[in-house]
């Protein structure tokens, strides 16, 4: 009998449609896809997805992005077979912006089926690029994704876990509740010594160390003009500051990180109002404190 059960559970799981969590990476999840780091304004992490018949698109793993995927023209124009027409300005081409649908995206062994009506804009003048498009926040959650720092790897399928991971804290990990803020973007709350503030910060995977909102901190902290401003998508162009060093807390964890910083409200062109996250833990701060952003269970891990 106890033979029997034992078949008929391994047929079972065989037929499931999906691998059962395994403990290879950071976290148990069903797979892992090897991330690759580029230098395309600062480092950026990217996977490569088949799309109907066109294969390995190099897109990057967004953080920041509320995009659920998106692709350059140059991608589009190959898998719509000619030209995508501009439905708005946006982006950093005279091409500007249009969409396209995709049947599916395929990732390692796991392929995304429903996917979104997909945005098209380039980032650069003539659309050359390292990465055609990106993955955002949006197909991070769905795919219950995690981002490994250390390990380099991006997790789909992570299990879920009431309680913070054992393991992650035992090796000296904390870690900070991940909000998701009503525009769609994630935040962890951070406080800020020299404002006496606690503001809600993305964790991201692009970007520098730390991205902040400029308003908040002027005349606050020393910080001084970049050469060149800023350059968004929408068009409009802030200007950037640098400090060598700014005080937070994660957590209850203090810390010290280099900072840019500019106006995040004219780089997004929305009101002061509407914005929601204050900044950006970026690639190089994810890097330094081994993190993993674990989207399925809302968890930022970090080495103090």
């Amino acid at each position: 009998m106890t033979r029997l059960w034992l078949s008929i559970v391994l047929v079972a799981l065989g037929c499931s449609g999906s691998a059962p969590s395994s403990r290879t990476g950071a976290l148990p999840a069903n797979r892992t896809v090897p991330l690759e780091t580029v230098v395309f304004s600062g480092n950026r992490y990217v996977i490569r997805v088949d799309f109907d018949g066109v294969a390995k698109v190099p897109l990057m793993v967004h953080g920041n992005s509320r995009m659920y995927l998106s692709l350059t023209h140059h991608t589009a124009e190959r898998l719509q077979g000619g030209p995508v027409a501009k439905v708005e300005e946006y982006g950093y081409s005279s091409r500007g912006k249009g969409s396209i649908h995709v049947k599916s995206a395929r990732i390692g062994e796991q392929t995304f089926s429903k996917v979104p009506e997909v945005p098209v804009f380039d980032f650069t003048d003539d659309g050359e690029s390292p990465v055609q498009g990106m993955v955002g926040i949006p197909f991070l959650l769905d795919a219950r994704a995690a981002v490994d720092f250390t390990r380099d790897e991006l997790l789909l399928g992570v299990a879920a876990q009431r309680e913070p991971d054992r393991r992650l804290l035992r090796s000296g990990y904390r870690w900070a509740p991940i909000s998701i803020l009503a525009g769609g973007r994630t935040a962890v709350e951070a406080r800020f010594p020299a404002i006496d503030r606690v503001l809600p910060i993305t964790p991201s995977t692009v970007s520098a160390a730390l991205t902040l909102h400029l308003p908040p901190f002027e005349g606050k902290i020393d910080m001084v003009r970049s050469a060149a401003p800023d350059r968004s998508p929408s068009g409009t162009t802030p200007d950037e500051f640098h400090a060598e060093g700014v005080e937070l807390e994660i957590a209850g964890v203090p810390m010290r990180s280099a900072a840019s910083f500019e106006d995040l409200a004219e780089y997004g062109k929305i009101a002061e109002r509407d914005l929601e996250s204050y900044g950006m833990l970026g690639f190089d701060w994810m890097k330094e404190h081994r993190a993993v952003i674990d989207y399925a269970n809302r968890r930022l891990y970090f080495i103090p």
